[in-house]
């Protein structure tokens, strides 16, 4: 018997203790005993010297805590994955009609702001793409950008001649900063069938005016809040996520943005708000004279800030059980593609709209030239957790999955300085605390 290596014990107040395992996703609360002679035993490579109860010992070992192979446990994650990265019948797709935006947001990615949008041509070479996939039976379709309001002609003209030969299912989402909603706006959305939406705020109305400003000096933030009122007022079946930009400038102010939302959209319906952490990646200059690493989260901070706000008693996405399903970014897989206003493809949104990491351009027939394989070769099989040893031997591996793909690719190919991790290392323990907390006297997740 040997302790898996995805294996993190832990207990509440000396008092309750647990067992949790990030490959099995499976959560068991033991004796005091038992958790101590596994705690003593945590790092063996054997761990022959425990006695447990046999019923207890069939429930590690059927949840994965025990094992009797850590090697044969990986190749489990790892089978997993592969089949995953080889799906053929899941697309997700994400154009840019623009790359266009009436702001310039210091934290943006998107340093590749071109005025061009799609034309026709380009729209019926995605489309004749889309039709030549045979395989495919899903798509998730993200209209990106820029600010993919600003074309919303072209997102009408490529629905409608979509609608026309794909009769399969597909599924419209949207990021955009809500500037350009009104009821017009909001109409063509239900047309073209929107089902999700993210907006995104920068704080409080002082704070979000600073970040996203017009010359014309428009209090931007109170035009984006009624935007988003018109659209839980008039599209309920319109999923929309206010996201919240936090630095360590304005991280303070997503309580009061939090008041703000109780008090505005009270029932709730079918609008969230949750905050989002700007990272340090090393790439970003602050237009405030400030250095990044002293505006922006790294991976500690940012965790501890999340469990701050679940110390006040703050729900946000973060605070969960973790995710049962094992994933990563649609980058990994070979159907996932993006494309820019002029046909030039990705894999990863990201970087939409710089060349540098293009995989390929459509030409009229919707076929892929001026194919790149230095960069699909790099997007798709490049900084692999998968041959990463540190990674391999990771235990939050099921659950993280590697972090982000372009940052793993720009760390070993760039020199980047990205921390790719999911925000629970380090932490997972102090999370499912409060996992537990907010769900006593409801059965375990196991």
């Amino acid at each position: 018997m040997k302790i898996s290596r995805y294996t993190f014990l832990f207990h509440i107040n000396n008092i309750n203790f647990f067992v949790y395992n990030s490959l099995s996703n499976a959560l068991v609360e033991i004796d005091k005993q038992s958790y101590f002679d596994l705690k003593e035993n945590e790092n063996n490579i054997e761990a022959s010297n425990i006695v447990l109860d046999e019923e207890l010992y069939n429930t590690l070992l059927e949840n994965g805590i025990v094992t009797k192979n850590d090697e044969d446990d990986y190749l489990k994650y790892k089978a997993i994955i592969k089949k995953m990265r080889e799906q053929t019948k899941f697309l997700h797709l994400t154009l840019a009609p623009t790359m266009d935006c009436c702001f310039n947001c210091f934290y943006c990615f998107e340093k590749y702001k071109d005025k061009k949008y799609m034309t026709s041509e380009i729209i019926d070479s995605i489309i004749k793409y889309i039709n030549a996939q045979n395989c495919i039976e899903i798509i998730k379709l993200t209209w990106f950008g820029g600010e993919p309001l600003m074309g919303l002609k072209e997102m009408i003209e490529f629905n409608e001649k979509l609608s026309k030969t794909w009769t399969k299912t597909i599924d419209y989402d949207i990021i955009t900063t809500g500037y350009h909603i009104d009821k017009n706006v909001i109409e063509i959305l239900k047309k073209i069938g929107i089902s999700s939406m993210q907006i995104t705020i920068d704080g409080t109305k002082e704070t979000h005016n600073q970040i996203k400003f017009l010359p014309d000096s428009e209090d931007v933030f109170s035009k984006v809040w009624n935007n988003i009122k018109l659209l839980y007022e008039l599209a309920p079946d319109i999923k929309v996520t206010i996201r919240v930009n936090l630095t360590k400038k304005n991280a303070h102010e997503y309580e009061q943005l939090l008041e703000l939302f109780r008090k505005t959209f009270i029932p709730q319906k079918n609008i969230t708000i949750s905050p989002s952490f700007v990272i340090d990646r090393g790439t970003i200059e602050c237009k405030s004279g400030d250095s990044p690493a002293s505006t922006l989260f790294n991976h500690n901070e940012r965790s501890k800030h999340m469990l701050m706000l679940a110390h006040k008693g703050i729900k946000t996405p973060y605070v969960r059980y973790p995710n049962r399903q094992f994933g990563e970014c649609a980058i990994r897989n070979n159907v996932a593609i993006s494309f820019d206003p002029e046909g030039y493809a990705y894999k990863c949104w990201e970087v939409i709209g710089n060349k540098k990491y293009a995989i390929g351009r459509l030409n009229s027939e919707g076929e892929l030239t001026e194919f790149n394989e230095t960069n699909i070769n790099r997007q798709l099989y490049g900084a692999d957790p998968l041959e990463d040893a540190i990674c391999v031997k990771c235990k939050y591996l099921p659950i993280c999955g590697g972090g982000c793909p372009i940052q793993r690719i720009q760390n070993k190919f760039e020199n980047g300085g990205n921390n790719p991790c999911i925000y629970y290392k380090g932490y997972l323990p102090e999370f499912l605390k409060f996992y537990i907390e907010q769900n006593r006297g409801e059965p375990l997740m196991t």
